[in-house]
């Protein structure tokens, strides 16, 4: 599921790419000429992303049991429930949506200093695959537990420059990510909320690449980019959601269009 999902992102970049090429080299006069000379410039984004996680299960999951205040009140028709073990964790990643604003310095022929302060909404779930034990049966079930996210993100990151090819440039960018979840429920304490909490503030890694357009008016540009999360995220609780995971990291996946 997950490789569709990417290969769909990737076969429509590819697309959009495939396009704005022919176009970039109708007009034989360049355009913008000065403007990569310019020492600093401003510009707005807009992303569709994919926030997901690196899951790493507690070290012999199906040999440990939960018990009384660990377990959750199952509100699913089950009664009576003596403990329960958790067989298998698996994240599904969400589709969600970024905007933001750039703030490019110029550091020379081939590289951009750059700052894009950003909002950015998305969700995902954990699913528990559980069996649950009563007195006379044993019951499987999956829990799945839903965790939406809204950031503030403050990406610092250099970006390199190919040489410009009429109308067109390539590029790669590697830095730096400071987010804040504003929907983080972790100083919220509730007896009987059993719903996984991550913390609030994480510090990520990014690298991606793309294409710089020089249109008439302004500079289009489509990006891909892979950001990976540095801090164990989860808020442990002492409950079946929490002590059946070893660490859970951040991992999100953006298609970027730019204009500047």
């Amino acid at each position: 599921m997950k490789i569709n999902k990417v290969s769909g992102v990737l076969s429509t970049f590819f697309l959009l790419l495939t396009v704005f090429v022919s176009n970039a080299q109708i007009n034989k006069v360049p355009n913008l000429k000065m403007y990569d000379y310019n020492p600093l410039h401003f510009g707005f984004t807009i992303s569709g992303n994919q926030m997901d996680f690196v899951l790493k299960p507690k070290e012999n999951l199906h040999q440990i049991y939960f018990k009384g205040k660990q377990l959750p009140e199952f509100d699913l028709g089950y009664s009576d429930v003596d403990s329960a073990l958790v067989y298998g964790i698996e994240a599904i990643p969400s589709a969600g949506f970024c905007v933001g604003i750039i703030g490019n310095f110029r550091l020379g022929n081939y590289f951009d200093l750059r700052f894009v302060p950003s909002l950015a909404f998305g969700s995902r779930t954990l699913s528990y695959d559980t069996r649950l034990f009563r007195q006379d049966d044993t019951v499987a079930i999956v829990l799945n537990q839903k965790i939406n996210s809204t950031f503030i993100d403050f990406p610092l990151y250099l970006k390199y420059k190919s040489k410009r090819l009429h109308n067109m440039r390539a590029y790669v960018f590697g830095g730096i990510k400071f987010s804040f979840d504003l929907a983080s429920q972790a100083n919220k304490k509730e007896d009987d909320n059993y719903e996984p909490k991550l913390f609030r503030s994480d510090i990520y890694g990014i690298i991606g690449a793309g294409l710089d357009f020089y249109m008439n008016w302004f500079k289009f540009g489509i990006e891909v980019s892979m950001s990976y999360g540095m801090r164990d995220m989860l808020l442990r609780e002492g409950n079946l959601y929490t002590d059946s995971i070893e660490s859970l990291k951040s991992k999100i996946f953006m298609l970027t269009f730019t204009f500047e």
